[in-house]
């Protein structure tokens, strides 16, 4: 195992939380697929497991997922489906689309039990979706070049970066966002960014010195110089308790779009818009990029060919950041790429004690996001933020099956990075 350079030389032991597997209550009946699993797979899994869905295959009857009930079972297990990554153990988040304790369980004691269908008499009452909607649309940007998808040889994956002009001209928040799509499964991910000044001057460069709509994006938004995390992922809505993040004027928006041909129809593309609620007012969001600027020199993030566990860690105390102020964390948006394996956020406080911002387990670069902490954790001026990344770089987990192994640096070729975007108010509520 590689250990990487850090600020401070010496790393967290508080390891990453566990996630036994979840019982059901005692006494609870034996779960049949019409009262106790159906309602479970079409709020949570039909979105993606539908004809035509992004998933490629449908889970929209009781034959298909009893088919299915093996590899259903070893995903819940594995809490990889729904592909929410964050770990129950560490922290709450808004609209969450990880199963709770009791879901899981009572999906693996279904497939335990043979995967009964039971009585289609005995329907059980519908789960109501963890999706929260836009309340108002007051600023719509549209992409306006239809884009077609082109994966790489090999790959059924494409991520592109749109570039929308900001029309506003003075300084207001965004208070909550939505993505609409033309052909929403061809959607895997999406990141909304903003950018201004010289850095927003560099991505116009980029757009326009590449054909076609947009520019290639593999790196992520977050390789981009002076990016502020909007939002993201596929589910629109307000942010919390009228929080704000500033955009200035004359910016640029980015859209940060990974695309799946995996179900795609022939021929298919997309016209991307986003829509923002936004507010001349706002409780407003601080942005934080929590990475080692050492990582960006040379070759002080260095990930060996064929290394399992790369790792690599950080301590900040960010005064600077606060300007010694508490201030109060409120989301966090992780930033790995394809070699990424898993990661963790803490806050490591003065008096020894941590908090747990976010751990994600199995990491996934497409489905990126950012995280809204159902209730805001505490940065004391004397507390410190831990970021650790952990890197795959062995030869059954290289992108393209069947190449060798090759080292890489923080951004280097644009293989992978390690970071975290927080966004902080100065009060709990």
């Amino acid at each position: 195992m590689a250990l990487g350079a850090c600020a401070v030389p010496a790393r967290d032991s508080g390891g990453f939380c566990a996630a036994d597997r979840p019982t059901r209550p005692q006494g609870a009946p034996s779960p049949t697929w019409h009262r106790d699993v159906a309602p479970i797979v079409e709020a949570f899994c039909v979105r993606c497991h539908r004809e035509g869905g992004l998933a490629g295959d449908s889970f929209e009857s009781y034959l298909r997922v009893f088919a299915a009930r093996e590899s259903v079972a070893r995903s819940v297990r594995a809490r990889t489906m729904p592909p929410y990554l964050a770990a129950p153990c560490c922290a709450r988040y808004r609209h969450s689309w990880g199963l709770s304790d009791e879901q899981i369980a009572t999906v693996l004691d279904w497939v335990d039990a043979g995967a009964p269908e039971g009585s289609p008499m005995d329907r059980g009452a519908r789960i109501e979706p963890p999706t929260a909607g836009l309340s108002r649309r007051d600023v719509s940007l549209s992409v306006t070049e239809p884009y077609a998808p082109t994966p790489p040889r090999g790959s059924t994956d494409d991520v592109r970066c749109f570039v929308l002009d900001w029309p506003g001209t003075a300084r207001t928040f965004v208070t909550g966002l939505e993505i609409e799509s033309a052909d929403r499964s061809l959607l895997h991910h999406v990141i909304v960014a903003s950018v201004s000044g010289e850095d927003a001057d560099r991505v116009a460069r980029l757009d326009r010195d590449e054909a076609g709509a947009g520019f290639s994006c593999n790196d992520g938004a977050g390789s981009l110089r002076g990016v502020t995390m909007l939002g993201g992922g596929l589910i629109g809505g307000d942010f919390p308790e009228g929080i704000g993040i500033a955009v200035e004027p004359r910016s640029k928006i980015i859209l940060n779009i990974h695309y799946s041909t995996v179900a795609a129809r022939p021929g298919a593309v997309d016209r991307p818009s986003v829509h923002f609620r936004t507010d001349a007012n706002a409780r407003p969001a601080e942005p934080l990029a929590l990475t080692n600027p050492a990582w960006l020199i040379g070759d002080a993030m260095r990930v060996r060919a064929g290394d399992r566990d790369a790792t690599f860690f950080y301590r900040y105390r960010p005064r600077v950041s606060t300007r010694g102020r508490t201030m109060f964390l409120r989301s966090v948006t992780p930033h790995m790429h394809t070699f990424g394996s898993r990661l963790t956020v803490r806050v490591l406080r003065a008096n020894g004690e941590r908090a747990c911002v976010l751990e994600i387990p199995r990491w996934r670069f497409g489905w990126e996001q950012v995280y809204w902490l159902e209730e805001s954790i505490r940065l004391d001026p004397d507390d410190e933020l831990y970021l650790e990344c952990h890197f795959d770089n062995s030869a059954d987990n290289q992108p393209v099956p069947g190449a060798a192994p090759r080292d890489f640096t923080f951004g280097g070729n644009s293989q992978d990075m390690c970071a975290a975007f927080l966004s902080m108010t100065e009060a709990a509520r």
